[in-house]
């Protein structure tokens, strides 16, 4: 029993006009992402004997620079608040609040400022299963961007992972519509960490079609006048750790997507009687789209397919992360020197 004035808290939720995490526990999420986006590292108050201590010491500081912990708690915030926050996804997104801010400014941190490994982001869910399969199945490139082990293919890239947080949060997954927002803003959510190594490169894959031309604007202000559907250059790199790379290119104002890299006959596969039309529109009569292609055509059928076709375009990647390594190596390190000097 409680008084109505009273905070009433179960299972660690406070439940009195609606459901919410108790002010606390925000608090301690927010100073751990404040000293991490500062120094790489934040800390936990722990009980002395989990480091070592006699029962009765007073609790100790447990450093920690693994993203994983901060994460789940942010996660956790983030479901329950977002929960009550009945406004439409178009006025969320347009006003923020400080749960969604801050969770945002933690998953650029995690993926594009402080990220272990080379990071792609393509423009959907179906490019990764595509450029999986053909690592796994061009030795040539291994164990540049990938290695099998007791059969299992490890990448040594990652691929943007489209969950529906990362979605609704940091807008992105459906396509080069939502990758331009992640571009124009780049540099200037940068600018919010004192702690920027970028030792890895952010590289933003996309069609070279009609769907390009925004990403090729910001790639002429970065000073690529040439960039277009003719344009053959491996990457654009746009400062920092970010660089674009297209589907390679056909010439003659043509246009190619990521799965012109298939054979030909593949893309002609008929399932249920239906023909495969990557730009299908949602329920079109006599067609299917990319998710059946992938799932259906390029899964089950991976170890048989010929992905030399795919080759140009691994080549662009491996490009890119030679490029970024001879910008690491260069004195002055000018990456996280460049924030510094404008935060």
């Amino acid at each position: 029993m409680q008084y109505h004035a009273s905070r009433q808290v179960a299972t660690g939720l406070v439940v009195n006009e609606k459901v919410n995490v108790r002010q606390e526990y925000f608090r301690a999420a927010r100073n751990m992402c404040d000293a991490l986006f500062k120094t790489g590292s934040y800390f936990r108050m722990v009980p002395a004997t989990l480091t070592g201590g006699a029962v009765g010491d007073p609790p100790v500081k447990n450093v920690i620079t693994s993203h994983n912990q901060l994460g789940g708690m942010l996660a956790h915030i983030y479901q329950v608040k977002n929960s009550t926050d009945l406004r439409a996804d178009d006025v969320k997104k347009a006003k923020p609040t400080a749960t969604r801010s801050l969770y945002f400014r933690f998953l650029f941190y995690k993926n594009f400022v402080a990220n272990k490994t080379p990071v792609i982001v393509p423009e959907g869910k179906t490019d990764t299963v595509y450029l999986r399969a053909a690592i796994r199945y061009s030795s040539a490139y291994h164990p540049r961007l990938g290695e099998l082990k007791s059969g299992k293919l490890e990448t040594k890239i990652r691929f943007m992972n489209f969950s529906k947080i990362v979605h609704d949060v940091m807008q992105l997954g459906h396509g080069t519509s939502e990758q331009k927002f992640l571009i124009a803003d780049y540099e200037r959510n940068l600018r919010g960490y004192r702690h920027a190594p970028l030792a890895h490169p952010v590289i933003v894959l996309f069609d070279n079609d009609d769907g390009a031309k925004s990403l090729f604007g910001y790639a002429k202000n970065k000073r690529h006048s040439k960039i277009g559907l003719d344009s053959t250059d491996p990457f654009y790199y746009l400062g920092y750790n970010l660089y674009l790379v297209k589907t390679p290119e056909f010439g003659g104002g043509k246009k190619s997507c990521i799965e012109d890299l298939f054979p030909s006959g593949l893309l002609k596969t008929i399932i249920d009687g239906k023909v495969f039309d990557p730009n299908k529109e949602h329920e079109e009569a006599g067609k299917y789209g990319k998710v059946v292609f992938a799932k259906q055509v390029v899964t089950p059928n991976a170890s048989t397919i010929d992905f030399s076709g795919f080759a140009p375009l691994l080549d662009r990647i491996v490009a890119v992360l030679d490029h970024h390594a001879t910008l690491k190596k260069a004195p002055p390190a000018p990456l996280a020197a460049a924030l510094v000097a404008t935060s």
